[in-house]
């Protein structure tokens, strides 16, 4: 659609009403269906695309791979200030036995 044609419609509007009217679908079919057992049978799910509940679930948390630990690493936080030195001092003390040996 044109920027034109987005204008003229009211998009989060139609959205709004696509919607409720595919939820409405929905809750009458099941309604029925719970009514007549062989409606729910003849049952069609409906197809729109919307979803037929108000929310999606949240995503399942995902695994994480063994050693790691939830979060992110922000580099500039005193907590990795600190590791990095430490790892420098490590390093360079590891070097300095390399050299000797």
């Amino acid at each position: 659609m044109t920027r034109a044609q987005d204008d003229l419609l009211d998009l989060p509007d139609h959205r709004r009403r696509t919607a409720r009217r595919a939820r409405h679908a929905a809750r009458t079919a099941l309604h029925q269906c719970a009514v007549d057992a062989d409606v729910l049978e003849d049952a069609v799910l409906p197809e729109a695309p919307h979803d037929v509940g108000r929310k999606a679930s949240p995503r399942p948390p995902a695994e994480l791979p063994p050693g790691r630990r939830r979060g992110f690493k922000v580099w500039k936080t005193p907590f990795w200030k600190r590791r990095r030195q430490l790892w420098h001092q490590r390093n360079v003390a590891a070097r300095r036995i390399a050299d000797e040996g």
